[in-house]
């Protein structure tokens, strides 16, 4: 029995009272001040992050290839204010490990950029029936996305194609981030290769204020790619709600097609905090999307013993990214194959 344990820091997100765990790795940490601290005017958490500086980078890459992306990290903070503190060395580490586990599926295509954010931490406490969404610590570190973004496409994308990727909470915020930010410019959807909002409900609603599609193929582009993973009989967890657009991986299709193992290019597996690469296995699990739910069901190996947090069984939010690791590497290529070939 292979006991895979990840020790990323869950996020309370209560839609009655649920919680929502994240998955992560190293990434390409921008060089800070000399001496490795803060800029002299941050205060902390409550500190305005200003993405003019490098400090306020998880990574800020040379732009070498032709497309970008621009990622979101997922629930990384504990900490007791709400809000992650960008500043602090612990909780940045937690969000380089991220990066490494997950971001490093868009790094041999792309230029990958990432901010550090003030999300809402596992401390925030919410009433029953509340959503993540309305909290005042959730729209803090969504509109530090949002301003990060801004600044991104303002001084560094430099016209350049681009994907925007997150997980969970990063999802969330980038959810945020597509009504406010896309449904009313032409720009940025024509050059938006796919946005990968994997780990959170994406919802007609949510397309129809960003101006954008669901993916429907591995080739169409300037499209929502979506899906939630669990086993063929879990309840599901918090993540996945009515409305939700689902394609499978494996298949790139939106119907309940069933895709085998042998379809699987590879899952990937990290410590999630640190980024320290675990192991890799070829034809893991198999996909097969439930059209009553939305979710995207497989059946990881006999014998394997995920630690998947507090869910109910079977939900695999944790391993959204790593079930699919090289399928996404390649379909992220495919698309931005099929963006060039189409302009």
């Amino acid at each position: 029995m292979t006991k895979i344990t990840h020790s990323l820091i869950p996020l309370i997100v209560l839609m009655g009272v649920c919680f929502i765990f994240t998955s992560g790795c190293t990434g390409g940490e921008p060089s800070p001040p000399a001496d490795d601290s803060p800029p002299a005017d941050v205060v902390g958490p409550g500190q305005d992050p200003n993405y003019a500086d490098s400090y306020y980078w998880l990574s800020l890459p040379s732009a070498e290839k032709a497309v970008d992306v621009f990622y979101v990290y997922p629930t990384v903070s504990s900490n007791a204010t709400g809000f992650m503190d960008v500043t602090g060395d612990e909780e940045r580490a937690l969000a380089q490990g991220i990066f490494t586990a997950q971001a490093s599926v868009y790094e041999p295509h792309a230029n990958v950029f990432a901010p550090y954010y003030r999300q809402m931490s596992t401390q925030v406490k919410m009433d029953e029936g509340s959503l993540a969404t309305d909290t005042k610590e959730f729209k803090r570190g969504a509109a530090d996305v949002q301003e990060a973004f801004d600044y991104y496409i303002a001084n560094l994308n430099d016209g350049r194609p681009f994907i925007i990727a997150g997980h969970s909470q990063g999802t969330m915020a980038l959810i945020e981030l597509i009504k406010n930010r896309f449904g009313d410019d032409d720009d940025l959807r024509n050059r938006l290769v796919a946005a990968y909002l994997i780990g959170y409900t994406v919802t007609d609603a949510d397309l129809e204020a960003a101006g954008l599609t669901a993916a429907e193929g591995a080739n169409d582009t300037g499209v929502v790619v979506t899906y939630n993973t669990q086993s063929p009989t879990s309840a599901g967890g918090p993540m996945l709600m009515p409305g939700a657009h689902c394609i499978n991986p494996l298949t790139w299709t939106t119907d309940d097609t069933y895709a085998p193992a042998s379809e699987n290019l590879g899952a990937r597996f990290y410590n999630d905090s640190t980024g320290a690469f675990l192991r890799e296995v070829e034809h893991y699990c198999d996909a097969r999307i439930d059209p009553g739910t939305g979710a995207l069901t497989t059946t990881i190996p006999a014998g394997e013993d995920l630690d998947i947090g507090p869910y109910s069984e079977g939900v695999y939010h944790r391993y959204d990214y790593a079930f699919w690791y090289r399928n996404l590497e390649q379909n992220v290529g495919d698309r931005i194959d099929a963006f060039e070939k189409k302009t």
